[in-house]
Formats: structure tokens, C-alpha cells, sequence
């Protein structure tokens, strides 16, 4: 079962003796957020399940350089767990037990688990209860410090969900259902490092077109946090939501081809075309509510991105893994 909620250890480890030895073993630092610290071990904790998905790379090398990838994602996200709470303390936030016990029935109910069963799961993923309830109120501190500071200035307007509804859903349009592997693009690349990525993303079409697994090279090489544990699945998709670049790729192909590397969004990506449908119209007053979500999760999503830009601008970060 995936991690019921994203947590960041939290426990400072104290220096440990080595018994043979008599020497002091000092916990490494990955990163300063402002007056706090996130420790190598939180780093290592969080990144465990994700390294044990690329144990089987038979490559050393490869390996390597996708565990390095793995780490610095993990790190990143750390990072803005870290400045995310910052916020909370610096808005004077508080979770009650009582909130604390509503969300974790609602984990509950969504996930079909009884106290036993969630027991059991925390069991698997190393957590006492009282370390999950501390998870999971981070987890409801984050979500008000965003909704306060990016969901409560948003706002989508009829037109827009109209206009919407006319370019994406008014006719019967056509939707593919793609997988992915993405190679990505270091901000500051130079030359040399954007043909080595090229390079490993052309040798991954090629395993994948002489019949390798797709989903298996996805969650090992992929560097999408968002669709490799599911081996790179898109979902289906219409127009209009892809780069052009990858767009125009996928609605040219048949199911089943597997086609790339197309540079576009900051990297590489291999693809897939896994199905193909067509979806007859449905009346506007059946979606638009639909619609509206839709529109506000995607600004969400870009306006959390700038907010967190914007704090990590006014707070010292210094990153060290």
C-alpha cells in the first residue's frame, strides 16, 4: 500500500558510540531552512521505499545517478515541508485532537481500513500511532498555511469554466492514454550534459521498443515524482493539456508504438500511446461543477509553486546533500 501520508521524520538523533571503536558518530546535516535543520537520516528515511523501486538497475552507474535523483527530489520536498511549517508557526496555527482524529478516520474510511488494519500499515512503514498523528497533523498545518496564503485568493469564473467546456468537452473529442518516462533537464546544463541525458533517453526507447518491460523502466528511470510509482501513467488525455511537442507526438501515433525522445517541459520524454478513445460531448450544466475543480486545482498547483518560490527567496536555504 502506498504511504498513507507523506511525513518527515522528525527525531534529532543524538550522537551514537561505536562500541568497538569508543568514537563519536555525528548525524549529518542536508540542509538549513532558516533556524531549522533536516537531517541526511530524514533524507534516507523518506527516500527508502523509492530506493528499494531501483535496487534491480543492473547498472552500478545508473544506479547511482538514479538514487542521487531520488535524493534530491526528497530533499526538496523536505525543504518546503520545512518552510511550509515555518509558516504555520509564523500564522499561529493549531490542530486539535479532535481534527487530528476526524482526519485519520477519513483515512480510514477512504482507504477501507479498520484500526487494526491501519495499525498494521504504520507497522510496515515504521510508525507508532502517536509518530502518525504527528505526521498527520503536519499534514493539516501545510494544507491551511496553502489554503490560507493560495486557495483563499483564487477564484475561477463562469467564463472560464464556459470557455473551457467549448474547447475541451462541447464536441466529441478524442482522448489517448499514454505512459511516459521522463529524463530531466538540470536547470543550469550545459551542452555536454544535455546530450548525456539525451543519450540515456534514447537508450531507454531502445530498450523499450525491443520489448523490456515500459511500466518497469518507468518507475526505475523515470524522474516524474508524479507518475513513476504508477510506471508512468498519464491517464487519459485530450488536447490542449500536453506541451505541443508531446501533443502533436501522441495524437500522430497508433497504440501501442512507443516513440521519443521529445524534449519538452525542462526534459526528455519517451512515450507511449496505450489507448486511444472517443468521448461523446455531455451538457455543460452535467460538468461544469466538474470543470470548475478541475481549473481550480491547476491554479492551485501553479500558485503553490510561486508561493513556495517566493519563500524560499526571503529564508536562508542551504542545501548540503
Amino acid at each position: 500500500m502506498k504511504r498513507l501520508l507523506s511525513y518527515t521524520a522528525v527525531a534529532l538523533l543524538p550522537l551514537a558510540l561505536t562500541a568497538a571503536a569508543n568514537a563519536r558518530v555525528v548525524e549529518k546535516i542536508a540542509a538549513l531552512v532558516g533556524n531549522d535543520i533536516i537531517l541526511q537520516s530524514e533524507v534516507e528515511d523518506r527516500a527508502a521505499p523509492l530506493l528499494a523501486e531501483i535496487a534491480s538497475i543492473a547498472n552500478p552507474a545508473e544506479r547511482e545517478a538514479r538514487a542521487d535523483t531520488i535524493r534530491r527530489e526528497v530533499l526538496e520536498r523536505l525543504v518546503q515541508d520545512q518552510l511550509l511549517a515555518q509558516q504555520a508557526t509564523e500564522l499561529k496555527l493549531t490542530v486539535g485532537s479532535d481534527e487530528i482524529d476526524r482526519a485519520i478516520q477519513q483515512i480510514k474510511h477512504d482507504y477501507g481500513l479498520s484500526d487494526s488494519q491501519l495499525k498494521d500499515e504504520l507497522r510496515k512503514q515504521g510508525l507508532t500511532m502517536a509518530a502518525y498523528r504527528m505526521n498527520t497533523k503536519r499534514e493539516i498545518l501545510k494544507y491551511r498555511v496553502l489554503n490560507i496564503a493560495v486557495g483563499s485568493k483564487i477564484n475561477v469564473g463562469d467564463s472560464e469554466v464556459q470557455s473551457y467546456y467549448d474547447r475541451h468537452m462541447k464536441s466529441a473529442n478524442v482522448q489517448v492514454r499514454a505512459s511516459h518516462i521522463f529524463i530531466a533537464i538540470p536547470e543550469d546544463a550545459d551542452n555536454a550534459t544535455v546530450l548525456e541525458r539525451e543519450k540515456l533517453a534514447r537508450s531507454l526507447l531502445d530498450r523499450a521498443q525491443k520489448g523490456e518491460d515500459f511500466a518497469k523502466l518507468a518507475r526505475e528511470y523515470s524522474e516524474d515524482a508524479g507518475t513513476r510509482a504508477e510506471g508512468g501513467d498519464l491517464g487519459f488525455i485530450g488536447r490542449d493539456i500536453l506541451p505541443k511537442p508531446l501533443e502533436e507526438l501522441l495524437f500522430s501515433m497508433h497504440v501501442g508504438d512507443i516513440r521519443g525522445p521529445v524534449r519538452a517541459d525542462r526534459g526528455f520524454h519517451v512515450i507511449k500511446l496505450v489507448d486511444k478513445r472517443t468521448k461523446d460531448a455531455k451538457p455543460f450544466a452535467e460538468v461544469q461543477e466538474d470543470i470548475r475543480v478541475r481549473l481550480r486545482q491547476r491554479e492551485m498547483e501553479r500558485q503553490t509553486k510561486i508561493y513556495l518560490g517566493e519563500l524560499r527567496k526571503k529564508t536562508l536555504v542551504d542545501l548540503r546533500l
